[in-house]
């Protein structure tokens, strides 16, 4: 059994931290995990849910202010120094680099986990190539790397798995229960979006797409159909912009042509709830390595409307979504019209393709023996 130090970054439960939960639940006579992550939080409460063990490691000050990189350094090699385990993954870019500081230091593997497709610089890039190695959740996360430096040996790309049959076999909600609770009419079509509140998730281009639905339904019926929006997320970041851009969004759905048709509903569980009641899944982000909640659309046989970045077409192939360019609100809102006009025939044939490329690329079983394969070899290779 491998003993495995897991490094989390954030309190929070999103796509990055519900993958590594998924892998370990599919790997529970393999690996024993410890986890070193901020002390309370929803990643926290689940993990002792789950009987997790768990180390209290922030990279803040109780004052939210983040520590010098000296300190975090100090103590996380501390911390790694009072523990029994075969390896340390680092789930994050940001705590990648940071384990690939001290990997000189410690006497076990290193291994760092690549969700995000971003420029960075020739320091990020030398810390990460200090690790044994590292795992891209996409091709396209990979090559973003490799054009900025990293050596090709050093990145291996492994997609996240999903269980595509639990999704199948889960019961259903009480049907139109989260419609019930938001005032959405049943026979209303319901656009749904999954993410964090901030700017590189361009919600305000999904909201811009609509608005432009809406003009063309005017000026074609004469009238404005049923349409509604729903956002499951929470905005993390501290920064005014941020924080700005979450107002100009909640101003919209409470004025202007989108009043009372915006529903922002903020953390949201379980997400399965809201796709079995969306019509569509709208994803607008301006880069997205590999999206969760579109593999988990798929294993619900939701449509998709994404914009055509990072790992997305990886997922969907040619036909198993309606992918357009980025920050296109035109292009979005015709994805979306789309599905609004069809009687059946084009959303059946999205979702198959989709499941089909699920099933036969994002299997559970499928990441769990490429990431065992991989803990093997770094072993092996220390």
């Amino acid at each position: 059994m491998f003993r495995v130090a897991y490094l989390c970054e954030f309190p929070s439960l999103n796509g990055g931290e519900n993958s590594l939960l998924s892998f370990l639940a599919s790997a529970q006579s393999e690996v024993h995990p410890l986890f070193l992550c901020p002390a309370t939080g929803p990643l926290a409460d689940r993990l002792d849910c789950l009987g997790y063990a768990r180390h209290d490691f922030s990279l803040l000050t109780p004052e939210r202010q983040r520590k010098p990189a000296e300190q975090i350094n100090a103590e996380l090699l501390g911390t790694l120094a009072e523990l029994d385990v075969d390896l340390v993954h680092a789930n994050s870019l940001s705590m990648s680099r940071i384990l690939g500081r001290v990997a000189v230091q410690l006497t076990v593997p290193t291994l760092g986990h690549i969700r995000d497709i971003l420029n960075v610089s020739g320091k990020v890039i030398a810390d990460l190539s200090e690790l044994n190695s590292c795992l891209a959740v996409s091709h396209a996360t990979r090559q973003c790397y490799l054009d900025q430096g990293m050596p090709d040996s050093r990145v291996t790309t492994v997609y996240n798995g999903i269980d595509r049959g639990g999704f199948q076999t889960e019961t259903p909600p009480e049907s139109g229960s989260l419609r019930a609770s938001l005032g959405i009419a049943p026979s209303a079509f319901l656009i749904g979006g999954v993410g964090q509140i901030g700017l590189r998730k361009a919600w305000g281009v999904l909201l811009d797409a609509v608005e432009i639905l809406f003009e063309r339904c005017r000026s074609v019926r004469d009238t404005v159909p049923d349409i509604q929006i729903v956002i499951a997320g929470l905005r993390h970041s501290e920064k005014p912009e941020s924080i700005e851009y979450e107002q100009s969004l909640i101003r919209r759905s409470y004025a202007g042509p989108l009043a009372e048709r915006v529903h922002f509903i903020g953390y949201h569980r379980p997400i399965s709830q809201l796709l079995h009641e969306i019509d569509v899944l709208a994803h607008p982000a301006h880069q997205e390595p590999l999206g969760r909640v579109l593999l988990e659309a798929a294993a619900c046989a939701v449509p998709v409307v994404a914009t055509a970045v990072g790992g997305t077409a990886e997922i969907f192939g040619e036909s198993g979504a309606i992918l357009v360019p980025s920050k296109n609100a035109e292009a979005m809102a015709l994805g979306l019209e789309k599905v609004f006009a069809d009687d059946g025939p084009l959303v059946r044939r999205m979702t198959e393709q989709a499941g089909e490329r699920l099933t036969r690329l994002f299997g559970r079983a499928t990441h769990r023996e490429r990431m065992l394969a991989l803990y093997q070899d770094v072993l092996a290779s220390r």
